[in-house]
């Protein structure tokens, strides 16, 4: 450019393309060869400019393997006329569902002759956000579009504002048009109706509709918070939720923690769960109790959890006893558990006590044991001896257990048969029945004399 002063009026003819006021017509045989030069350099790089961002549209390059990055120097240098500066335009883009994205720039400009890297300063605009025609507003304060692989890359105060609401906020984001993937690799922040969420950084999957949160995680609504170390993804089609390593679901009554959590949402558009299934070392408190198992599946009424399934390994720890057994189900009542129903190898051990069973279903009223109910080759032990039978009661208020069928008490070198037997924990005394008149208690006492009726001996 060095010169043309000397050969044009150059402010004149800024003026005639701005439209500030009208350019002297000069004829063209007048005019020397570097005059002409200068005159159709304005007139041309419009057009160049127009045929540029038509070509982003028809014709974007499958080639992938291009990069953006320390794209700073973008003011021409001494005689490079032929790189591209555009101001106040529109820039259409086209991805390989043949879905548009209109993106507004305050200023376009290509980083080097040539190169069809284009540094936009403001970029704003829509782009398409899923499968049901669903637009996303974004913006940031600079932008680089790379027409060889067709990705966009925004830095700064980058914002994208859904049709819902729902608005997600980072520093930086990139977005490959051919492949339909985008990612980030700063802190992203988001809230909606549905709640609020934040990661350290995130990757979005568009035709499989997956959004992924990468590092430590948190997800919360009104009433619930979900966080994980690793990953978060959110499965829009199939409306699911998976997380991995130490997830951590919590409310005011319950907290689940687990190594990976599957969370099926309801149809609502909001992160509220039909159900969730819990993989690796589950731990669930509730008030005094805790649940421990290798996997759980919980179902819910409402925001509130309604029942549970435990499998693998189940222990279940309270303020009075601890519970074992290889499965197990939980009843819900506005948040508290009502009562845990354990299957195969059932153990229940007390102070003083150890109850074994195929089957036990402990009742609580708020957080404590009012009552346990035995199933199936009972047996509760004692430091004096034990009592079996078919079925059996624990009641922890009276600390007494009620033995049915088949009783069996042995108690220091005595054996007694009956088909009832009521034990008091405390005392150690039993009560021993029969179900008949016509029957009679039978056994062999050591070192005591028996006393009772004929259907009942102490």
């Amino acid at each position: 450019m060095q010169g043309l002063h000397n050969l044009a009026d150059i402010k004149r003819i800024d003026e005639f393309f701005n439209g500030a006021k009208p350019f002297e017509e000069i004829p063209a045989h007048k005019l020397s060869s570097k005059e002409k030069f200068v005159r159709s350099a304005k007139l041309i790089m419009p057009s160049l400019a127009a045929v540029l961002i038509g070509l982003l549209v028809l014709y974007p390059s499958l080639k992938q393997d291009d990069v953006v990055a320390n794209l700073n120097d973008t003011l021409p240098k001494k005689g490079e006329l032929e790189k591209l500066h555009i101001e106040n335009t529109e820039i259409s883009i086209t991805d390989k569902d043949n879905k548009v994205s209109r993106i507004f720039a305050d200023q376009v400009d290509e980083t080097t002759p040539g190169s069809k890297l284009m540094k936009i300063i403001n970029p704003r605009g829509e782009l398409p956000a899923g499968s049901k025609d669903d637009r996303v507003k974004v913006s940031s304060d600079i932008g680089y579009y790379n027409q060889n692989a067709n990705t966009l890359k925004v830095e700064n105060n980058v914002k994208a504002v859904y049709s819902d609401g729902t608005t997600v906020k980072t520093q930086e984001a990139f977005y490959d048009f051919n492949k339909a993937f985008g990612n980030g690799d700063k802190d992203v922040y988001a809230q909606g109706e549905w709640g609020q969420l934040w990661s350290e950084a995130f990757k979005y999957n568009q035709g499989q509709e997956i959004l992924i949160l990468v590092g430590k995680s948190k997800i919360l609504n009104d009433t619930q918070t979900m966080t994980a170390e690793k990953e978060v993804r959110y499965y829009r089609l199939e409306n699911r939720v998976e997380a991995e390593n130490n997830v951590h679901l919590y409310d005011k009554d319950s907290n689940l923690k687990t190594d990976r959590l599957k969370a099926f949402l309801k149809p609502n558009g909001k992160i509220e769960f039909e159900h969730i299934e819990a993989y690796g070392n589950v731990e669930v408190i509730n008030a005094d109790n805790t649940m421990y198992a290798d996997t759980a599946k919980a179902y819910f009424s409402g925001k509130d959890i309604s029942n549970m399934e435990a499998q693998g390994h189940v222990k279940v720890v309270g303020s009075q006893n601890t519970m074992t057994a290889d499965r197990a189900s939980a009843l819900f009542n506005k948040g508290e558990i009502s009562q845990i129903t354990a299957y195969d190898n059932v153990k229940v051990v007390d102070e003083n006590e150890t109850l074994y069973a195929d089957k036990a279903t402990a009742f609580f009223v708020g957080p404590n044991l009012n009552k346990v109910e035995a199933y199936g080759n009972v047996k509760i032990v004692t430091k004096d001896g034990f009592v079996k039978g078919d079925y059996g009661i624990y009641n922890p208020l009276k600390d007494e257990v009620e033995v049915h069928k088949n009783v069996i008490i042995s108690k220091d070198g005595s054996v007694i048969y009956g088909d009832k037997a009521i034990t008091n924990l405390k005392t150690s005394i039993s009560r021993v029945y029969m179900d008949s008149a016509n029957k009679r208690v039978s056994g062999v006492i050591s070192g005591s004399t028996i006393q009772g009726s004929r259907n009942e001996k102490e």
